[in-house]
């Protein structure tokens, strides 16, 4: 599987809402496969939960430039690597040390139109 690195933290704090049914379905397949212990590689582009999205215009975002620095961010802050295999109880790890306890989740999406559902968890 193929994840944007900013949507480790999208799934994180998931809670059924999003763009269609369509983006709600792909986005609980991609939980339920992360929950079985299935591994996924970090990408710099659209992903596996992209192409159940409206904003996705042929493989690209249509809000990139914003989307990209939220996967610049994520991947710096908690050491993420293109090209690696990562598993979700290993995510949450470094997501809890390198953004949640170091208070800097506002620093990565405070723009995003979602990002009420988050703060208010």
């Amino acid at each position: 599987m193929k994840l944007r690195p900013h949507h480790i933290l999208c799934i994180a704090h998931y809670e059924g809402k999003g763009y269609s049914e369509k983006f709600n379905a792909k986005m609980k397949e991609i939980i339920k496969r992360l929950d079985s212990g299935e591994g996924f590689t970090p990408v710099f582009g659209a992903d596996d939960l992209c192409a159940a999205c409206p904003h996705n215009a042929d493989g690209v975002c249509d809000a990139e430039e914003k989307t990209a620095r939220y996967d610049k961010t994520v991947a710096e802050l908690i050491g993420l690597k293109p090209g690696k295999r990562y598993f979700k109880n290993e995510i949450a790890d470094k997501a809890q040390n390198g953004i949640y306890a170091k208070n800097r989740f506002t620093s990565v999406c405070s723009d995003c139109e979602w990002a009420n559902i988050c703060h208010n968890r």
